[in-house]
């Protein structure tokens, strides 16, 4: 009996041993769900860009004092004009067709500077035209450690970081604050939110905001899963110890 179990606790002990080094090794990039491939400075919010619309976006357009050439006009009893049903699309050709002056291509452009070329087109019929542009589908998606991950929508050109955070129910207590991620097309934007020039970081539409995990999320989903095997050690290690006393 005593030479069984020291032959077995010590052939075990090796495959234990690994088992332990490769789970420490896989937590550290596991929950990694973003890499950085390019980035930007987190303090250079010049380096986000602007939203520019595109064919699917839904647009509003208000005139002061006109409401038959208004679609969506905010002055409204709905909260947003696309729960009246009032708004208008950009075509596949990136056009709008527009009360009085028929169809407009504003694909490409940020929504001010389609205001102003709709302040031009409209000119044309109205003495200084008081023209609204809004954007009504801007959406943001927030994964990673915040309390309510989704999508999030927001009717002006562009949003607080921290507002969209905000949005989602704050963050986690394994959220990485020192740097959460932009991730918009093939750029990724990391932001110290510890820092105070994070609050004016802003987004546009189509971002995702991901917030890793910190160290600490992936030392404890280690620890749990190695309980087991702490237990199964401290077992044989018993046996053996019985074992050698007999």
């Amino acid at each position: 009996m005593k030479v069984n179990s020291h032959f077995y606790l010590k052939t075990a002990y090796p495959w234990f041993a690994g088992i332990f080094l490769l789970l420490l090794v896989s937590s550290c990039n596991k929950y990694a769900l973003y890499q950085t491939r390019s980035g930007h400075d987190a303090a250079d919010t010049s380096a986000l860009g602007e939203k520019t619309l595109a064919p699917g976006d839904k647009i509003a357009v208000s005139i002061w004092g006109h409401d038959d050439l208004s679609v969506g006009s905010i002055h409204t009893v709905y909260s947003t004009p696309e729960e009246s049903g009032k708004w208008l699309m950009i075509d596949d050709r990136g056009e709008v067709n527009l009360p009085q002056v028929g169809k407009v291509k504003l694909e490409g452009l940020t929504p001010a500077k389609a205001e102003e070329k709709l302040v031009g087109v409209y000119s044309q019929f109205i003495q200084k035209p008081i023209l609204n542009l809004r954007l009504l589908n801007s959406q943001v998606t927030v994964l990673g450690e915040v309390q309510r991950p989704g999508n999030y929508v927001f009717h002006t050109d562009q949003a607080r970081l921290v507002d969209m955070i905000g949005r989602a129910s704050g963050l986690t207590d394994y959220a990485k604050t020192t740097e959460i991620k932009i991730i918009r097309g093939t750029e990724i934007i990391k932001v110290d939110l510890t820092d105070a020039s994070a609050n004016e970081t802003m987004v546009i539409a189509r971002d995702v905001i991901y917030v890793g995990p910190g160290r600490s999320k992936s030392f404890d989903r280690v620890a749990s899963k190695l309980i087991p095997l702490a237990s199964l050690l401290t077992a044989l290690a018993l046996v053996y110890n019985v074992s050698v006393n007999n």
